[in-house]
């Protein structure tokens, strides 16, 4: 991955650049398990053509889409941002979803975690559900957010099917190279 768009992750990670800091509850700073999930998806989105060019504003929406949804998922109290959550990743998990949302909250994305929204949220609209507007508002994202990062998941995984390839192998092994302890993928759970 580019030096400067790991240092571009590394550097929002750590300051308060939006209108939501990016600090954990009690003013500390993001575990390196979160920067290292955010950093985990953009190489295996590199790796797959994927990317939009560094320099381009869809470089720093992708980024800032993936650092924010994450945040919000994470810290947010906001109703409308628990259920997405939990019905999206019961949808994918079943009784395991308790524990990868446990997981998920320390550690950040996997391709899996992220695979379970952006599938529920193809398959509805939730984005005309009252809440969910307001709830990631408060974290300076939307829909636009979303789409784009939605759609460089699914091209991503598009890239690696085409290959005979996961793009779940594909981050697992990124995830190794990246900062923050190896998060346990949900089939391991």
């Amino acid at each position: 991955m580019g030096v400067a768009l790991l240092l571009s992750v590394g550097c929002l990670l750590a300051t308060p650049v939006f209108s939501q800091p990016v600090a954990t509850p009690g003013g500390k700073r993001t575990p390196s398990s979160q920067v290292g999930a955010v950093m985990t998806l953009l190489a295996t989105f590199e790796d797959a053509g994927v990317l939009p060019a560094e320099k381009s504003p869809d470089a720093n929406r992708i980024i800032k889409a993936l650092i924010q949804f994450q945040s919000a998922l994470v810290k947010s109290e906001h109703p409308a941002i628990r259920a997405l959550f939990q019905k999206a990743l019961t949808a994918k998990f079943g009784e395991a979803a308790p524990t990868v949302i446990a997981t998920f909250r320390s550690n950040g994305w996997t391709s899996e975690t992220l695979e379970a929204v952006v599938d529920y949220a193809a398959a509805r609209p939730i984005w005309t559900h009252p809440g969910i507007v307001e709830g990631f508002r408060a974290y300076n994202v939307g829909q636009s957010d979303f789409t784009l990062l939605a759609r460089i998941f699914t091209e991503a995984r598009a890239v690696y099917a085409g290959k005979g390839q996961s793009i779940h192998d594909a981050a697992a092994a990124h995830r190794k190279e990246m900062p923050g302890k190896k998060q346990k993928m949900p089939d391991e759970l």
